[in-house]
């Protein structure tokens, strides 16, 4: 029999319950399919008082199962999950490895006494976290869904759940409760393949180095320390010599911009062009001067949260930010609709990215060739331009989407020009997107002016992101990190969600978000369940547009259900149903339970 351990992917079980309908032809059909789809048992509730099928039959259950790579049982649904697995299988992380292979059982109390058909299942994802968080070194392992939504099955692998069963159905229109109940074959295969998707991308949750798919984008937009104006050999650095730019040479990144003020030049540099380390005497790397191993201290009297248009806290809704982005096409038209689109869609806000192209840009870099499919312009500073709208066209957008649409605007600020502008139009905060979180010239200035500011993490390792919060920290908290894989698209194997939990438990403080830019929307739903409380996903018209963010956007459809699946995630686990006192008074059984085995 398999067993199931912590690093083992979740099994998936098809319930077939009573859709059979005690038809041998049917039960067959239905056992084949649900193999198609993935399942890796396959469950009907029999027992003697209910059995239509003779043994032989059954016994060719089971081969047809096993024929096709799964497990087939019948006995009745308590006894049947216990010879796949226990229930509830705790295992204490701490112990010695001798006394540690005990299987613990704990049953969970019927939490469908007393509450309407419709929420069977909706308080238990809370209980959930509770235990976990009571008993942190244990393992959850089994959860049954009785509802027709695929997104909870989906997403729960991502809080430790490793046996999932659901009723499997060929026709959810057939008549019967069963049926209803059920998920369709087309959709319990697109849920497998999900659960799977979000198993690889939990990945380790550690950062030391930037993820091997992160490595174009990092060659594209790394931002190196340059002159500002021409120096001299012998000049002293001041802060009004240098500048952090896109440079067609990479050279210092932008953690060393305090590092080098006050040192003195070996040779000469001319504007624009980048400053190496070799061009000072005895400099090492960055994290030797700001070599932050310890957690952020934690400030006693700050509550963790952060004031966009509305506050968020660890209690609040989800803020959802559709990335227009440069989506747009060059086309203000076009970034109208997406605008309005993103409102039907539900999300809370609008953001664009805007640039000052000569700011942000090196002369070399703008003049580099760029003949790509994506390109706009047949050197990458005519693409770039083409993609950026003008300030008055901001003010427009802006105007549109505030007064006309109803919804909130921002943009990224990619350079200290930018940023100003962005300001200017009084938005509820600012995004600094992961191109510009090294650049510690551009985080100070915004640092500096209270403003709000949501960071993005992607090419940064644990340790640039201590210096970027400590950077940031300085002048206030009203900021918050977004985990994000800077490849376009994320592989779902180097997406690592598990950083939210790393960031979390780094920075208690802080409001931990994710930016995602994987295809498709499950693993972003699956980052609610790790406590992610802003969402960013690029938003387009099309994804087969010509432009390097439409593959890893989502269209409307797409966007309008990952809005759905948030909200719905939430609405299961709100403390505020009056269920709850039922719900803490089974808790507290549960936990008696517990103690005993433990």
């Amino acid at each position: 029999m398999k067993t199931i351990s912590k690093n083992s992917r979740a099994y998936v079980i098809a319930n077939l319950s009573t859709n059979h309908e005690g038809n041998v032809t049917l039960a067959n059909e239905m056992i084949q399919k649900a193999c198609e789809c993935g399942a890796d048992y396959v469950l009907m509730e029999l027992d003697e008082s209910n059995n239509p099928y003779s043994r032989e039959v059954i016994d060719n259950f089971h081969k047809l199962a096993q024929d096709n790579g799964a497990v087939f049982t019948t006995k009745s649904f308590v006894n049947s999950i216990r010879q796949i697995s226990p229930i509830q299988h705790f295992k204490d992380m701490n112990e010695d490895e001798e006394t540690s292979s005990t299987n613990q059982q704990v049953i969970f109390p019927d939490l469908e006494k007393n509450i309407d058909n419709g929420h069977k299942t909706y308080e238990m994802v809370d209980l959930v976290q509770k235990i976990q968080q009571k008993f942190p070194k244990h393992e959850l392992q089994f959860w049954e869904f009785q509802e027709t939504s695929t997104c909870l099955p989906e997403v729960v692998v991502a809080i430790g759940i490793k046996a999932i069963s659901c009723k499997f159905t060929l026709d959810d229109k057939c008549i019967g409760y069963d049926h209803e109940m059920s998920i369709h074959a087309r959709d319990f295969r697109t849920m497998v393949t999900n659960i799977r998707t979000i198993e690889v991308a939990l990945g380790t949750g550690k950062k030391d180095k930037i993820s091997p798919s992160e490595l174009p984008c990092f060659k594209k937009l790394f931002k190196s320390v340059v002159a500002a104006k021409n120096l001299e050999r012998g000049s002293i650095i001041k802060a009004e010599d240098i500048k952090i730019k896109v440079s067609d040479t990479q050279s210092m990144c932008g953690f060393y911009f305090p590092i080098i003020i006050g040192r003195q030049l070996l040779s000469e540099v001319d504007e624009d062009d980048p400053i190496f380390v070799s061009d000072f005497d005895g400099l090492k790397h960055y994290t030797h001067y700001m070599p932050y191993d310890d957690p952020v201290s934690e400030f006693i009297d700050h509550v963790a949260k952060i004031e966009l248009c509305r506050s968020i806290n660890f209690k609040s809704p989800c803020y959802i930010i559709a990335e227009i982005g440069q989506n747009h096409q060059g086309d203000i038209m076009m970034a109208k609709k997406l605008i309005k689109l993103a409102k039907k869609c539900g999300a809370d806000c609008v953001k664009f990215q805007k640039s000052c192209v000569n700011e942000k840009f090196t002369t070399l870099a703008l003049n580099r060739p760029y003949n790509s499919k994506n390109s706009f312009g047949s050197t990458y500073g005519e693409h770039k331009k083409y993609l950026e709208f003008t300030e008055d066209q901001y003010k427009e957008l802006r105007k549109y989407a505030v007064k006309k649409v109803g919804i909130s605007f921002t943009a990224s600020a990619m350079d200290p020009v930018s940023f100003d502008f962005i300001v200017s139009l009084k938005v509820p905060f600012v995004k600094i997107g992961s191109g510009e979180a090294g650049n510690l010239l551009l985080l100070e200035k915004a640092a500096k002016t209270y403003v709000p500011l949501v960071i993005s993490t992607g090419m940064h390792t644990l340790a640039d992101i201590r210096i970027v919060v400590e950077t940031v920290s300085r002048y206030h908290n009203d900021f918050a990190l977004l985990h994000c894989v800077s490849a376009y698209p994320t592989p779902p194997e180097e997406a690592n969600l598990n950083m939210i939990k790393t960031l979390r438990k780094t920075f208690p403080n802080t409001i931990i978000g994710y930016s995602g830019h994987e295809v498709g929307s499950c693993i972003t739903a699956a980052s609610i369940t790790l406590g992610a409380k802003i969402i960013e996903r690029h938003i387009t018209l099309d994804r087969n547009m010509k432009g390097s963010d439409h593959i890893c956007s989502l269209d409307p459809s797409q966007f309008s259900k990952l809005v759905r699946d948030i909200r719905y995630i939430e609405s299961i686990t709100d403390k505020s149903t009056p269920r709850k006192h039922y719900i803490n008074d089974c808790f507290e059984e549960t936990l008696t339970k517990i103690k005993k085995n433990v």
